[in-house]
């Protein structure tokens, strides 16, 4: 494979952090993607070597369509009755598709389509009257001439186009680690962008491919593998079912955010990988987690402990930092982000009054030099002007620094407060919140601001933070603290059931249901003492109800005999 094709991903894993698998963009979008540079390359390259040999287009020759070739029906001809008939037909289905008044552009088409029709058929009648579509005469070979080399220039500028795309297709991946998901994007001289889930804030993995051409493509594959396999060229057995050879990936997280992975080459395998890794870290955090719990907060009656603020952000100084709040701005005692509108916008709405301002003072000042009127006269305009224009500039920059969009640990607000008079805000709590996107124009991201649009349920269903600087850190930030937020509910949940807990053990206690630890032991040292003394004759007991009797007999005999000769012989040694 060539070396282009090759993996490169250059990530900055954590400490303990690796690579499991990866998957790319399907070969099926490649081709798609140069398709059209492809043909433009091919066509001016053929085009150029033809009129290089000589090659001419439409040449009328009126005595070879007598002499050689009088009939409408050849083979050339048939093929132009096939496409003019094609082209029919489909002009048809379109026509008989419309429900409602067709639009401009339907019509627009519908018009090409019959016209490419009536020019194939002109194209059979020119060649029924003595003409040819193509001719190689060598006496008209251009060689490299201007057009040659301009079209030759529009093949090699093709052909960059296609490596550009093969380079771009080649450098975008998703990869999964221990970690976490990584979508990775590398868009030649373009940007590079990387987003990120991790795998304890998974919530799902859904795969759509409702291509049927996937599915084939998926079905030569089975086959492949079954061959090999059966051929022992593959170790590994074939797998049980078709799997789609491409398809979305969308993986979503606790909050909003999500990844989608189009055109993925066998999604079904990345999806699996997923879901296990995912699987493995719930089987392992869960159980550990709990116990840990409760053994802090029920027997060791520790309190519960505070999650962190997620502010991930850093406050930015305007350009003039007496005219301009910070942006964003962090106030850490409410636990709040305030972003507003890019200062750009507030220096554009401020513009007319300080041009009118800076033109009346040099109108006057020229007035003045010349004569034409006095200082005081000047004086006196320039005043009511200078007062209007600057309480213009105040009343500007009180609406753009009043235009604030905050988002706080518990919901969004957006607030919009006339200058030195009311305030009207929205709000939305964060688990209303659906989706969050942003929209950055060419212009936008080289000055660096944008809009972010935020879906949220219920009534006030979309806020839309206007012209904020860098939105896609907005988006990022905003997605943390749904996480966060997301993670404090299932934590509050968690304590809620500590909770119960609790008040059962207390309850327990109260009604005697439970013993303590040192009644325990002494009852544990009763039944011990109490075993020891009973084991002999338990063990006796136990014999003689299990032997036979005449067992029995002949084993109490033998003890009889052995105890009286032991008897019998103490005696004899004794003094």
């Amino acid at each position: 494979m060539f070396g282009i094709l090759k993996p490169r991903i250059e990530l900055e894993l954590d400490e303990g952090e690796e690579q499991l698998y990866y998957t790319r963009r399907h070969w099926i979008l490649l081709l798609m993607r140069i398709g059209t540079p492809l043909v433009i390359a091919l066509a001016t390259l053929l085009l150029a070597f033809y009129r290089a040999i000589g090659g001419l287009f439409f040449v009328f020759m009126p005595d070879m369509g007598t002499d050689l070739n009088p009939a409408l029906i050849d083979i050339p001809n048939i093929a132009y009755v096939i496409v003019i008939a094609a082209l029919l037909y489909w002009w048809s289905r379109r026509s008989s598709a419309k429900g409602r008044k067709p639009s401009l552009s339907t019509r627009a088409a519908d018009l090409l389509i019959l016209l490419a029709a009536g020019v194939i058929a002109l194209v059979i009648y020119f060649r029924y009257r003595g003409g040819r579509v193509f001719l190689i005469d060598s006496g008209y070979a251009r060689g490299t001439d201007l057009l040659n080399l301009v079209l030759l220039l529009v093949m090699l500028i093709a052909v960059g186009v296609i490596v550009y795309l093969l380079i771009d297709w080649a450098n975008d991946y998703l990869v999964l680690t221990n970690v976490r998901v990584i979508y990775d994007d590398t868009q030649l001289l373009v940007r590079h962008v990387q987003q990120d889930i991790q795998i304890d804030n998974i919530q799902q993995v859904s795969l759509s491919a409702e291509s049927y051409f996937a599915y084939f493509l998926g079905q030569l594959a089975l086959w492949r593998d079954q061959l090999l396999h059966s051929l022992r060229l593959r170790r590994a057995p074939p797998p049980e079912k078709v799997a789609v050879a491409y398809g979305k990936l969308v993986i979503g997280s606790l909050s909003a955010r999500r990844l989608v992975f189009d055109w993925a080459y066998n999604p079904a395998e990345m999806q699996q990988r997923i879901n296990g890794e995912l699987s493995k870290l719930r089987k392992r955090q869960e159980p550990e987690l709990l116990r840990q719990i409760i053994d802090d907060q029920i027997y060791g009656h520790k309190p519960a402990p505070k999650t962190n603020t997620p502010i991930q952000v850093v406050e930015r100084e305007g350009p003039l930092p007496w005219l301009f709040h910070k942006n964003p701005e962090i106030n850490y005692a409410k636990e709040e982000i305030v972003w507003r509108p890019y200062w750009i916008f507030l220096a554009l709405a401020m513009f007319p009054a300080i041009a009118a301002l800076i033109l009346v003072t040099i109108l006057l000042v020229v007035v003045t030099r010349l004569e034409l009127i006095g200082g005081g006269l000047a004086l006196l305009v320039w005043l009511p002007v200078a007062l209007v224009c600057i309480g213009r500039i105040i009343w500007v920059r009180e609406e753009h620094e009043n235009d604030k969009y905050i988002l706080q640990r518990e919901k969004i607000i957006d607030v919009d407060k006339k200058p030195f008079g009311p305030e009207s805000s929205r709000s939305a709590p964060l688990n209303n919140i659906q989706d969050i996107s942003f929209d950055v124009s060419f212009v936008e991201s080289i000055l660096g601001y944008g809009d972010v649009t935020i879906l949220t349920g219920g009534s006030g269903a979309k806020f839309t933070f206007k012209h904020v600087p860098d939105p896609r850190g907005v988006q990022a930030t905003i997605n943390d603290y749904l996480t966060d937020f997301k993670k404090r509910e299932k934590a509050r949940a968690q304590q809620a059931t500590l909770d119960l807990l609790k008040q059962y053990h207390a309850l327990q206690l109260d009604h005697d249901e439970l013993i303590a630890s040192d009644q325990l032991q002494s009852v544990a040292e009763k039944v011990k003492e109490y075993l020891a003394a009973d084991t002999q004759d338990q063990v006796e007991r136990e014999i003689t109800a299990r032997l036979p009797e005449a067992v029995q007999r002949q084993v109490n005999g033998t003890l009889r005999r052995e105890l009286l000769r032991g008897t019998f012989f103490r005696r004899r040694r004794a003094p």
